[in-house]
């Protein structure tokens, strides 16, 4: 019998049971499939899979997402990373430094793939975490960047300003800071950042993002003027979500804006000791075409006044949340035809003063309908009832628990032009 042709007999079933593991058939995927896969791993752990086979050699240059953890007792579940978590982090000098080489090998091979999403965990009080993290911000090179730093060790801590140099591939930045202050954003990215969010920060100064047209800040304080229009004058969405804004005054004049959703807003000073009527929120935005703006009843300071000129709105959405003084301009009568307006009366104000601020909203949207006529021709459209902030539904109601509801759609069917 020959030698050769019984190795090559046994070679062929060694293949032939190897083909039928899941590790060979995971193998057998296309390179772009299996970086993919890859990337559920954290980099490091990418890296030691160059180990396995030639085929997995260099798995590691071309997974779309990388994250790497600079942060010891990391064991959540976090919709920043929409999976659930339990890391133990890389703390040693060599682990970091060896992240850092194959970023860098990675960096200078031609036959790699562009970083697409950095997600990047690391302690912002941490002074050698903080040595690190800029420079493999700047190696990864990457289109999308998520940053998370824990919260604040003190008081102290969090008020530790910071900054971050974003690389030229730089299109979207999310910064979870945990209470710390927001990073001054720099670097060659900068200036061609399309969108930011901001989630827990503390803001105490804008920075300037010519070409940003999304931002999102979600639970932030915003202890700067509130004037978005000098260091993004680009902006076509800007959401707010849970933010108080250490201000009197929120002042959004942006030309090109279209879609602005005001949630829980919160606009009084850092020490508020009285419920009274507190800031002046001014609107201009030519090209807004969807306004959303929510809040629990009672859940935030009530505006002094409240100004908003948006000719070609078409949607409006206002649920809760009471002015003093309300202006409304949306330039020809009629052309709001979506939305709703909804407003709960709350222990410390009787519906009586809702119902005025229901009417002076309605006169900015119809101001072909004359003021002394527009209550009756409001009136059908209009819905009175009950509601209460209780899950006890035998718990009995405060009489000031009321709920007035407009149909926006059908008012302006029937009477705008």
């Amino acid at each position: 019998m020959d030698r050769r042709s019984g190795s090559k007999r046994k070679e062929a079933r060694t293949a032939a049971g190897s083909s039928s593991s899941g590790g060979d058939r995971i193998t057998a995927l296309p390179l772009e499939l299996r970086a993919q896969i890859a990337s559920l791993l954290s980099f490091d752990e990418t890296v030691q899979l160059t180990v396995l086979s030639r085929a997995w050699r260099h798995i590691h240059l071309h997974t779309p997402v990388v994250k790497i953890y600079l942060h010891a007792f990391l064991s959540f579940r976090d919709i920043y990373f929409d999976e659930a978590q339990s890391v133990r982090g890389l703390l040693d000098e060599d682990s970091i430094l060896a992240v850092r080489v194959a970023l860098g090998r990675r960096a200078l091979e031609a036959s790699s793939s562009k970083v697409d999403t950095l997600r990047l965990v690391s302690d912002i009080d941490d002074r050698r975490m903080r040595r690190h993290a800029p420079r493999i911000v700047a190696l990864a090179d990457a289109r999308v960047i998520r940053f998370l730093s824990p919260f604040a060790a003190s008081d102290a801590d969090a008020r530790n300003a910071w900054s971050l140099d974003l690389p030229p591939a730089a299109r979207e930045l999310e910064v979870i800071t945990r209470s710390h202050l927001a990073p001054a954003i720099a670097g060659p990215g900068a200036a061609s950042l399309r969108k930011l969010r901001l989630d827990y920060a503390v803001l105490s100064e804008w920075p300037r993002l010519p070409s940003l047209v999304s931002l999102d800040l979600n639970s932030v304080t915003v202890e700067a003027p509130f004037a978005p229009g000098a260091w993004c004058p680009l902006l076509d969405e800007l959401d707010l979500f849970c933010c108080k804004i250490r201000q009197a005054r929120v002042d959004i004049r942006l030309p090109r804006l279209r879609f602005l959703d005001m949630d829980s807003v919160d606009v009084a000073p850092h020490r508020r000791d009285t419920e009274a009527p507190y800031g002046v929120i001014t609107i201009d935005a030519p090209e807004l075409i969807q306004f959303e703006i929510d809040c629990a009843a009672g859940g935030t300071t009530d505006y002094k006044s409240f100004t908003l000129r948006a000719p070609r709105l078409r949607l409006l959405g206002w649920r809760n949340q009471y002015s003093e003084r309300m202006v409304i301009d949306v330039g020809r009568p009629g052309s709001v035809k979506f939305g709703g307006i909804t407003l709960k009366s709350i222990y410390s104000r009787g519906m009586m003063y809702y119902r005025e601020q229901m009417m002076r909203m309605l006169q900015g949207l119809l101001p072909n309908i004359l003021p002394e006529n527009l209550d009756d021709v409001a009136k059908p459209y209009l819905t009175l009832g009950d509601w209460s902030d209780s899950d006890d539904d035998d718990e009995p109601k405060h009489e000031n628990e009321k709920q007035l509801t407009c149909d926006l759609k059908g008012l302006v069917m029937s009477h705008g032009m």
